[in-house]
């Protein structure tokens, strides 16, 4: 099993989680009937964080109907599970276990540090990726907190093949802007082996667009992989105030192009 996550800001003091688990299905007991393949999948979740606090998540029931065709996909893919959490500031370990009915079962411990959004100058969320292959794998949606935001599911993959479509998705906050209006950069890298750049994405926005709300500049980048090269590369994702060159925000995220 795969698991990721990634905080961003929402209703306080609590920061809104979002959760992917990703699921390998080969060896559970589906049974074929009437041309379909069934079984039932659970998949729960908790929180602990530092202190040894228990967050409760929440607990989901599949009963999986598939079709050939979805079933060699899911056998190949995996079965993505879409879920939230809602945590406010500190270090975590989230818990996800996985079984079937017949008993086959496992468990991800995922360590992660969710910032408290509403203290620092400028900050910036997780960063969530998807991928053109993503919807390849059959995903389960309990909650989807970022369907607005990527053209795809999130995934907790990170290998890619060449030629595949990468989408990532990161919102930054700023709560030291002032009153004077001033300009946002935005970039996502995608770097080489010693920190060469291979695609670079930029945008620039105006700190009039929150017009006074505590909300979030949400920033996109599409990276396609057709020319990139087999091999290890790091996508680097930042922002920065011109209202204060110093304040810098950046999540970096490795991957792998086979």
């Amino acid at each position: 099993m795969k698991v990721f996550a990634a905080p961003y800001k929402g209703q306080a003091p609590n920061a809104a989680v979002a959760l992917v688990f990703e699921i390998d299905i080969r060896n559970f007991d589906f049974v074929q009937n009437g041309g379909t393949f069934n079984e039932q999948v659970d998949v729960a979740f908790t929180s602990v964080n530092t202190q040894g606090k228990v967050f409760p998540g929440e607990r989901q029931t599949a009963t999986l109907t598939l079709k050939p065709d979805t079933y060699e996909r899911a056998k190949a893919r995996g079965l993505r599970v879409l879920s939230q959490a809602n945590l406010p500031p500190g270090r975590y370990q989230i818990r996800v276990a996985a079984g079937s009915k017949s008993g086959k079962a496992g468990s991800v411990v995922y360590d992660l540090e969710v910032p408290d959004f509403s203290k620092e100058a400028f900050t910036m969320s997780g960063v969530s990726l998807t991928a053109a292959s993503a919807g390849q794998a059959p995903t389960i949606k309990p909650k989807d907190p970022l369907g607005d935001f990527l053209p795809g599911p999130p995934t907790a993959t990170r290998e890619f093949e060449k030629g595949d479509l990468l989408v990532l998705f990161a919102e930054f906050y700023e709560n030291a802007r002032g009153s004077a209006a001033h300009m946002l950069d935005f970039k996502a890298e995608l770097r080489a082996e010693g920190g060469r750049v291979v695609q670079q994405v930029s945008d620039e926005r105006s700190s009039t667009e929150l017009q006074g709300s505590n909300g979030g500049y949400g920033f996109q980048a599409r990276l396609p992989l057709e020319s990139v090269e087999p091999g290890l590369y790091v996508i680097h994702v930042e922002g920065r105030s011109r209202a204060n060159q110093d304040t810098v925000a950046t999540r970096e995220i490795q991957i792998r192009v086979r």
